[in-house]
């Protein structure tokens, strides 16, 4: 394949998917705790098997990987005292359905029917249980229950979930070192990869609040404009490259 038709056709394939993530980021706008993603690019560089061959490396650009913005998105107040929020680093964790645990930034939680306290989807949402000395044993994390019947829930800013002065449980809330390596899961959860999750630093979780996406729409809106300019320009090159070899051919065919 010819150099720049070569190079061309990466760059419209890695120009569609910046337009596909941008599109995504404009959809989830309104998505509670949606991090902003972009495409990160990497020079492919194709060496020659001998400089008789091809005298010269071409460098071709290719996606690499997805690129998470994890600052914090606006907190909106709702009222709601099973809403919560983390400001700064930090997952939620979620029993996931006959997997392992997905992690999520939504802390829209409510409690079903069976009294316990479940995501927007209703997966039940994980932490520890204290006992009845307000203690936990370590390493025993799971569902949350809450009987509604002994009063109001107050989480605090370090997860604690207290009714009246007994805290009754904590909240599971973990940290990576790479999030922009965490997995989609669909319905705003994210599943862990080979990294170990860790203690968030400086952890404050905000009650009766909601995080917002941090999606900035005009600029989203301002980057599909340039992806899509610069996708009809790639193309017109790509046009005028085959026009020129054909007539190339065409002239080398009746000199014969």
């Amino acid at each position: 394949m010819d150099n720049s038709l070569a190079i061309g056709l990466a760059t419209q394939k890695l120009l569609q998917q910046r337009m596909d993530v941008t599109a995504n980021n404009l959809a989830n706008v309104d998505t509670t705790g949606f991090k902003v993603e972009s495409v990160i690019a990497r020079q492919l560089e194709e060496r020659p098997a001998s400089t008789v061959e091809r005298p010269n490396d071409v460098s071709f650009a290719e996606s690499w990987q997805l690129q998470r913005d994890m600052r914090t998105g606006p907190l909106e107040r709702t009222g709601n005292p099973l809403d919560v929020a983390i400001a700064g680093e930090g997952f939620f964790s979620i029993g996931g359905v006959g997997e392992d645990t997905l992690y999520t930034r939504d802390g829209s939680f409510n409690i079903d029917e069976n009294g316990r306290l479940v995501s927007r989807t209703g997966l039940p949402v994980l932490g520890q249980t204290a006992n009845g000395d307000g203690a936990y044993v370590e390493g025993a994390g799971g569902e949350i229950i809450i009987d509604e019947a002994l009063g109001p829930v107050t989480i605090t800013q370090a997860g604690a979930i207290m009714q009246g002065n007994n805290e009754i449980a904590r909240l599971d809330i973990v940290a990576f070192d790479t999030p922009a390596a965490l997995e989609k899961r669909g319905g705003n959860l994210l599943a862990a990869t080979d990294e170990q999750p860790r203690e968030p630093v400086n952890l404050r979780v905000e009650q009766g609040q909601l995080e917002g996406s941090n999606v900035q729409a005009v600029l989203e809106l301002t980057r599909m404009i340039d992806i899509s300019r610069t996708y009809q320009s790639v193309a017109k090159m790509i046009s005028e490259q085959n026009n020129m070899r054909e007539q190339a051919i065409s002239k080398l065919a009746r000199l014969r």
